[in-house]
């Protein structure tokens, strides 16, 4: 009788649970693939120099145990820094380092290059550049009078060079086979078919 009463209770608990779990889909929530962040090599370099620190705390350590000959590298790298006064090389050092840390001031916060273009059909739905311009050279190539297609894809731009036979090939077909392809992707770019004759030079 206790297991039948609390049935009915455990249904849209199990219904609000189902739908917490689901993947927010919404264009807001999505964020679009991008390359690695150019913090990521500077701080594998800054990484590397505190290490290199670590090594060498780990060294004066030891001097100071007398577990190994000589001075402290610390305490004379400290002597040599109180000991300096203004020089003219000085200059130049401190350009370099006010130039050195806007560079990386400019490196945390630039915006990651996007490596994926967007689909029109559905948010959340990336590909590669590379595999637009596949489609659109296989879509092209079984064309009749086709010969051979080279395709270039950015974020802007399709363009689409095509080697044919003219008395055959059909621009109008070879148009509207990469305005197909092209439509699959939200950012809608501009797309641009060029025409080379077999044994010609000329494109148009």
């Amino acid at each position: 009788m206790t297991q039948t009463a609390f049935e009915p209770d455990l249904a849209p608990l199990d219904n609000e649970a189902t739908t917490e779990n689901e993947p927010k889909t919404d264009h807001g929530h999505v964020f679009a693939p991008a390359a690695l962040p150019g913090a990521a090599i500077a701080g594998g370099v800054l990484g590397l120099a505190f290490i290199a620190l670590g090594a060498v705390a780990v060294r004066d350590i030891a001097v100071n145990a007398n577990w190994l000959d000589g001075r402290a590298w610390s305490v004379t790298a400290a002597e040599w820094i109180a000991d300096l006064q203004w020089q003219n090389w000085m200059w130049p050092a401190a350009i370099g380092a006010i130039i050195l840390g806007l560079l990386l001031l400019w490196i945390a916060i630039k915006p990651r290059r996007r490596t994926h273009l967007e689909l029109a059909g559905g948010d959340g739905m990336w590909t590669r550049p590379g595999d637009v311009a596949r489609r659109c050279s296989a879509a092209v190539s079984d064309l009749p009078g086709v010969l051979d297609a080279d395709t270039v894809v950015t974020r802007r731009k399709i363009t689409c060079t095509v080697g044919v036979r003219a008395q055959v090939a059909d621009r109008a077909l070879i148009d509207t086979a990469v305005a197909t392809v092209a439509a699959d992707l939200r950012s809608s770019p501009k797309v641009v078919v060029r025409l080379r004759e077999r044994g010609t030079r000329s494109i148009r």
